[in-house]
Protein backbone atom coordinates (compact mmCIF):
# COMPACT_ATOMS: atom_id res chain seq x y z
CA UNK A 1 0.00 0.00 0.00
CA UNK A 2 1.43 3.77 -0.91
CA UNK A 3 -0.24 6.57 -0.47
CA UNK A 4 0.94 10.70 -0.32
CA UNK A 5 -1.05 13.71 1.23
CA UNK A 6 -0.41 17.35 1.41
CA UNK A 7 -0.37 19.10 4.79
CA UNK A 8 -0.40 22.66 5.67
CA UNK A 9 -1.50 25.89 3.79
CA UNK A 10 1.32 28.69 3.90
CA UNK A 11 3.91 26.10 4.62
CA UNK A 12 3.23 22.71 2.69
CA UNK A 13 4.81 19.60 3.09
CA UNK A 14 4.28 16.37 1.46
CA UNK A 15 3.71 12.89 3.24
CA UNK A 16 4.43 9.34 1.64
CA UNK A 17 3.29 6.32 3.45
CA UNK A 18 4.35 2.85 2.37
CA UNK A 19 3.73 -0.29 3.56
CA UNK A 20 4.82 -4.17 2.10
CA UNK A 21 1.95 -6.37 3.64
CA UNK A 22 3.98 -9.68 2.46
CA UNK A 23 7.41 -8.48 3.63
CA UNK A 24 6.72 -6.48 6.77
CA UNK A 25 8.37 -3.11 5.28
CA UNK A 26 6.97 0.47 6.52
CA UNK A 27 8.38 3.56 6.00
CA UNK A 28 7.10 6.95 6.37
CA UNK A 29 8.97 10.18 4.10
CA UNK A 30 8.23 13.99 4.76
CA UNK A 31 9.06 15.67 1.97
CA UNK A 32 11.56 13.05 0.50
CA UNK A 33 13.37 12.33 3.79
CA UNK A 34 12.84 9.24 5.75
CA UNK A 35 11.16 9.56 9.21
CA UNK A 36 9.86 6.42 10.21
CA UNK A 37 11.17 3.04 9.44
CA UNK A 38 9.03 -0.23 10.91
CA UNK A 39 9.39 -3.59 10.12
CA UNK A 40 5.94 -5.24 10.71
CA UNK A 41 6.06 -8.86 10.46
CA UNK A 42 4.43 -10.42 14.10
CA UNK A 43 2.62 -8.29 16.28
CA UNK A 44 0.12 -8.71 18.92
CA UNK A 45 -1.59 -5.97 18.60
CA UNK A 46 -4.42 -4.90 15.43
CA UNK A 47 -3.69 -1.73 15.35
CA UNK A 48 -0.29 0.39 14.94
CA UNK A 49 -0.86 4.38 15.08
CA UNK A 50 2.20 6.19 14.05
CA UNK A 51 2.29 9.96 14.96
CA UNK A 52 4.68 12.90 14.04
CA UNK A 53 4.59 16.36 13.95
CA UNK A 54 5.46 18.13 10.05
CA UNK A 55 6.06 22.04 9.91
CA UNK A 56 8.10 24.59 11.85
CA UNK A 57 6.11 27.79 11.91
CA UNK A 58 3.00 26.23 10.57
CA UNK A 59 2.59 23.36 12.91
CA UNK A 60 0.79 20.01 12.28
CA UNK A 61 0.05 16.87 14.31
CA UNK A 62 -0.13 13.42 11.77
CA UNK A 63 -1.46 10.51 13.03
CA UNK A 64 -1.78 7.33 10.40
CA UNK A 65 -3.40 4.47 11.69
CA UNK A 66 -2.84 0.77 10.51
CA UNK A 67 -5.61 -1.72 11.19
CA UNK A 68 -5.32 -5.11 10.31
CA UNK A 69 -7.41 -8.36 10.48
CA UNK A 70 -6.57 -11.07 13.36
CA UNK A 71 -5.77 -13.78 11.60
CA UNK A 72 -4.07 -14.14 7.80
CA UNK A 73 -3.41 -10.32 7.94
CA UNK A 74 -0.68 -10.32 5.20
CA UNK A 75 -3.24 -12.17 2.69
CA UNK A 76 -6.10 -9.78 3.57
CA UNK A 77 -7.26 -6.04 3.18
CA UNK A 78 -5.92 -3.71 5.59
CA UNK A 79 -7.68 -0.42 7.06
CA UNK A 80 -5.74 2.87 6.96
CA UNK A 81 -6.79 6.11 8.47
CA UNK A 82 -4.68 9.65 8.20
CA UNK A 83 -5.44 12.10 11.16
CA UNK A 84 -4.48 15.76 10.79
CA UNK A 85 -4.42 17.92 13.98
CA UNK A 86 -6.75 15.52 15.10
CA UNK A 87 -8.90 15.07 12.79
CA UNK A 88 -9.89 12.19 10.28
CA UNK A 89 -9.27 13.90 6.83
CA UNK A 90 -8.88 10.18 4.38
CA UNK A 91 -8.98 6.20 4.65
CA UNK A 92 -8.04 3.34 3.02
CA UNK A 93 -8.64 -0.29 2.60
CA UNK A 94 -6.11 -2.16 0.71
Amino acid sequence: MKFSFMVGVREQHRVDFSFDQFAGNLGILVDGQPLIKDFRLLSLKLTKRYEFTVGVEERHLIAIEKERKLLLAGFRPQKYRIFIDGRLVQSYEA
